[in-house]
């Protein structure tokens, strides 16, 4: 019996010690894409794209603490091939996370930089061309798992004992494995709000 409310303590005190995120910003992604003789051509260019997450965090001690959570992107890309103007626009969802040190100074305000990792699908993407739309999610360059690593570096500021305001640059680039040759290097800034739950 003890034991179960040592256990039941310990979770309380876990749960009570969480701050749950949400924010909202823009991608601006770089579409890489290596062609069958090894080149990457630049006739890509980065487009915007939204992206929203909602997690929480947990310190792991006074100056350290990581995240997790659900984050949706739009990564898109335009370009023009002998003057025939295309673009990408795509949908993906997944998980994301990071790890890292904390800084506070004076005036409640802290500096955070974390090495992040995600993990996210596809759910929707469309190949603008010649005045017609193409169906990606066939597509071996952009169907299945898409694996993500980076940084990023994030300045909150502290409202009230349990109200934060934060600005976050993140910056993440895919990991390739299998038969796909496009890589996406997202680039974001987003801003959002954090409440500490008791």
């Amino acid at each position: 019996m003890k034991r179960i409310t040592l256990l039941l303590l310990f979770v309380a005190s876990s749960v009570s010690a969480q701050t749950w995120n949400l924010s909202f910003g823009a991608n601006t992604t770089n579409y890489v894409f290596t062609n069958s003789q090894g080149v990457n051509p630049t006739f890509m260019k980065p487009s915007a794209g939204l992206n929203m997450t909602l997690g929480y965090e947990k310190s792991m001690s006074r100056r350290f603490q990581y995240d997790l959570g659900l984050a949706y992107s739009q990564y898109n890309a335009v370009g023009d091939v002998q003057n025939i103007p295309f673009s990408y626009q795509t949908d993906f969802m997944g998980l994301s996370g990071g790890i890292g040190p904390k800084l506070e100074f004076r005036n409640d305000f802290t500096l955070m930089l974390k090495a992040r990792g995600a993990v996210q699908k596809m759910i929707n993407g469309n190949q603008f061309l010649q005045n017609h739309y193409e169906d990606l999610s066939e597509d071996e360059q952009f169907s299945g798992l898409r694996y993500f690593v980076g940084f990023s570096l994030e300045l909150e500021k502290k409202v009230n004992s349990n109200l934060y305001v934060y600005t976050q640059y993140q910056h993440l680039d895919t990991i390739q494995f299998g038969t796909s040759s496009l890589n996406f290097v997202p680039s974001t800034v987003s801003f959002g709000i954090k409440i500490q739950s008791k």
